[in-house]
């Protein structure tokens, strides 16, 4: 659902935004949205920088994983033309389909390495969290939820329909020489039900974490019908809420029909159209999930403290500029950023998650590099908001504004609307746990 938006930004406006926010800038214990702006880049052989120990939460899945529940319908010639001698047709089918989910199968496993990465991370953060003292219940909230979306989201799928995936591919490539009756037993076997049991087991288990992620929503949404007076974070969080909902109720429905159905293609062609359809019906729901739930962000630290009131504010700021970007063809003017000076524009890099980028694009701009700093014999080089904002040469400026307004006019649109989400879901931890207290009391 579209929401409405405010008009385009101008300069007084985004000034004006910077001045509702300052106090809570100047509070240290609410500084959770804004990632700490210093970042340390090794060198490569190669000469490129590139970030060192990334601490950041990359949860947001291809597209091409969608595909994966296409890809286990890659027995359908071997099921269908399941008789001796096999047609020069169906053969070439059979090829075509074993080599497309042996394919998926390359593509679920490269997923799980990225996958495991950010789940490694997540039960790290987790750890530390659980490990300071003083109330963390919301943060361990946004964390359950992350941890839970890539176990189940993501690397649930890679591993069921990808180990099926490749499963179905060897037992198709068997199916031609079914003439041998081992062979077709194994072909069988392989592509018909131990290639399907895998997605079929995932769906029951993906149906339970779907119900949990619909009814957190719904109590986000309660909460925030009792406690949320802000209509900008209203209206944005109910937008947020529904569609979580529906992607859950849509990814529920399709798992549990898929891997139901995939269980009586080894005896039945008709399953195979309801199949096409949930197939594509999965590719959407990964669509919907990486353009409008799905975010990243980088990992919650001991001095993390995610709060209503900060949080609103930078929602506020965020769903303006986000407004500017829609509305505008000539962002960086319309915003006022060319006004500004620099370190109010490095301030707008950090509070629209797009510093991380900038810092490193302009390490690998190698005139920038070569001018500006003396001494790249260390093995880590450290950019922060300090030391860029000390280059006062109009050389030096200039290079920095305009890898800044690089940054913004490229990335910026989606930079926001990412970090959007975040927050959103961050928002929706503290009306979860408001709502708890309430209980409580």
């Amino acid at each position: 659902m579209t929401t409405s938006l405010p008009p385009s930004l101008n300069a007084d406006s985004v000034l004006d935004l910077e001045k509702e926010t300052s106090i809570i800038d100047q509070d240290p214990s609410r500084h959770h949205h804004l990632p700490v702006p210093s970042f340390a880049f090794v060198r490569a052989a190669n000469g490129k920088f590139t970030l060192c120990n990334p601490q950041r939460i990359r949860s947001i899945p291809p597209l091409i994983i969608g595909f994966l529940d296409l890809a286990n319908s890659g027995d359908f010639a071997a099921n269908v033309f399941n008789r001796v001698p096999v047609p020069v047709y169906a053969i070439v089918l059979m090829v075509i389909g074993a080599t497309i989910a042996l394919t998926m199968s390359f593509v679920a496993l490269r997923d799980i390495t990225c996958s495991w990465k950010n789940i490694r991370l997540l039960r790290e953060e987790r750890a530390l969290l659980k490990s300071v003292a003083g109330d963390k219940s919301v943060e361990l909230e946004v964390n359950h939820r992350d941890l839970g979306t890539e176990i189940f989201d993501r690397a649930g799928v890679d591993i069921a329909m990808g180990i099926g995936a490749f499963l179905i591919a060897v037992g198709t490539y068997m199916a031609p020489g079914g003439a041998n009756h081992k062979v077709w037993f194994a072909s069988n076997l392989l592509s018909g039900y131990i290639g399907n049991s895998l997605p079929g087991l995932y769906g029951l288990c993906n149906v339970g974490w779907s119900v949990h992620v619909w009814t957190r929503a719904h109590k986000q949404g309660c909460g925030a019908s009792k406690h949320l007076r802000d209509d900008i974070a209203n209206q944005l969080l109910s937008s947020r809420i529904r569609k979580t909902q529906g992607h859950a109720i849509l990814t529920a429905i399709v798992c549990l029909v898929s891997g139901a159905l995939s269980m009586v293609t080894p005896t039945h062609w008709w399953p195979y159209p309801v199949l096409l359809v949930c197939g594509l019906t999965f590719v959407y729901g990964t669509w919907v999930y990486r353009t409008q739930i799905g975010y990243e962000r980088r990992l919650l630290k001991e001095d993390t403290v995610l709060d209503e009131v900060s949080l609103i504010a930078e929602l506020r700021f965020l769903h303006s500029v986000r407004a500017s970007f829609q509305n505008s063809s000539g962002v960086w003017l319309d915003l006022g950023l060319a006004d500004m000076s620099i370190s109010d524009i490095l301030s707008f890099l950090v509070r629209c998650d797009l510093f991380e980028s900038f810092c490193c694009a302009l390490l690998n701009d190698s005139n920038f590099v070569k001018q500006h700093f003396q001494d790249l014999s260390m093995p880590v080089t450290t950019m922060d908001q300090q030391t860029l904002s000390n280059l006062d040469r109009p050389e030096q400026i200039a290079e920095i504004l305009s890898s800044a307004r690089s940054q913004i006019e490229h990335y910026g649109l989606q930079s926001v609307s990412v970090r959007e989400r975040y927050l959103l879901e961050c928002l929706g931890a503290c009306l979860l746990h408001r709502k708890g207290e309430d209980k409580d009391g």
